[in-house]
């Protein structure tokens, strides 16, 4: 596979640093997981292992270690002193004060590849605010607000994928140069920098509104009326998904409306509440069926609105191999980077806390004695044993 022998240790938590491990992993990547005696939080109460853990971490070795003692501190920097990549999403300043920051490490591991993701990066006034996804929408003025202006905490975590997307493109070019030079370097991935580049048709509009006119009225689930969805007499969704003359044509041709063609191609906002107000009136004379039916043959970009479950069911989804089984019978999502040669091969197996603590200090010279002695002084800690705290 494409990334073999390259050797990754994530010390990160929750989602975009996971992701960004987990994607390494799913082609050929070593990723071992370091993690506290107690797991990563995001396991969940008990750790039983969360749906939102499992579907960031598999296929990666865990090992499960105190770094604020020692000991444990020296285990992970041979870690990384063997590693080519290191991600992790503590606050600024905290691997620092661990001794584990890029400028530590690099001393001894020159060609390393350090990636810190934060929810506001490493230097600024917000640099020390800490925040989940929707308070960096909120910061970034990606939230997304329905028709009313509302703003709408729920929905996909935005800032999150485009940066921990942001930090692969990032790591892939560091390792090429590290791989073609020797020398590593520190890639400062923050979550609102990737969110602020997430929507570049509205960005370039805000940051140049006297040329394009104010952009924030755009928001809204009608104000551009045919990027919109719209409920059907049945209490289902379609939604339109093309503004372009051609798409506007065939569809308010045959409705009967083509003096509004030049309203749905013009500016949007208010100038088109009357093709909105239409087309919601319209739309509700019909079922979802039937309107799909109207729709063939017609060439207009439109869609059933679905549920995450029905996606995951539809036939595309499974000729693209996006569902993937593992021998328990549990389903998980397939890559979505897809090679002709050495395509992915994601391992579905998840790790056990400290699963492989035994087994990779043993690659880095630690005898069985020393590695018992670690686990009683509760140093570290194995699968089958809970260390002391």
């Amino acid at each position: 596979m494409k990334l073999a022998g390259v050797r990754v240790v994530d010390l990160s938590q929750f989602m975009p640093g996971p992701m960004l491990a987990s994607n390494l992993a799913d082609h050929g990547a070593d990723v071992i997981k370091l993690e506290p005696l107690a797991g990563e939080a995001a396991r969940g109460p008990l750790e039983s292992d969360s749906e939102f853990f499992v579907a960031l971490n598999r296929g990666k070795r865990s090992i499960a270690v105190d770094l604020k003692h020692p000991d444990g501190l020296a285990i992970a920097r041979k870690l990384i002193d063997a590693a080519d990549v290191v991600i992790e999403s503590s606050r600024p300043g905290v691997a620092a004060r661990l001794g584990i920051d890029y400028d530590t490490v690099s001393r001894t591991n020159a060609r390393l590849v350090y990636c810190s993701l934060t929810a506001f990066g490493q230097t600024g006034p917000l640099a020390q605010m800490p925040a989940h996804d929707p308070v960096i929408q909120a910061m970034a003025g990606t939230l997304p607000r329905d028709e009313r202006g509302v703003p709408v905490t729920s929905g996909a975590s935005l800032a999150a994928l485009a940066g921990s997307l942001t930090a692969l493109s990032a790591v892939l070019m560091a390792l090429l140069h590290a791989r073609e030079t020797g020398e590593g370097d520190f890639v400062d991935i923050s979550l609102y920098d990737a969110a602020l580049c997430a929507q570049p048709h509205l960005t370039a509009r805000a940051l140049n509104p006297a040329a394009s006119g104010p952009v924030d009225s755009a928001y809204g689930s009608n104000a551009i009326a045919l990027l919109a969805a719209y409920q059907t007499r049945d209490a289902q969704w379609l939604c339109l998904g093309g503004r372009e003359l051609d798409f506007a044509t065939n569809l308010l041709t045959p409705l009967g409306r083509p003096d509004l063609i030049s309203v749905a191609v013009g500016p949007a906002g208010a100038a088109q509440a009357g093709l909105s107000a239409f087309l919601t009136r319209r739309f509700l004379t019909r079922t979802l069926s039937e309107w799909l039916a109207w729709f063939e043959g017609r060439r207009i970009s439109v869609a059933p609105v679905m549920t995450l479950t029905d996606a995951l069911a539809q036939p595309h989804t499974q000729a693209r191999q996006m569902v993937n089984v593992d021998a328990n019978g549990r389903r998980h999502l397939g890559s979505a980077i897809r090679f002709q040669r050495d395509p992915a091969q994601p391992s579905l197996s998840i790790p056990a806390i400290g699963e492989h603590t035994a087994e990779i200090l043993d690659t880095l010279g630690y005898a069985a004695e020393h590695i018992a002695a670690l686990g009683a002084a509760g140093v570290i800690r194995t699968q089958n044993a809970v260390a002391k705290t």
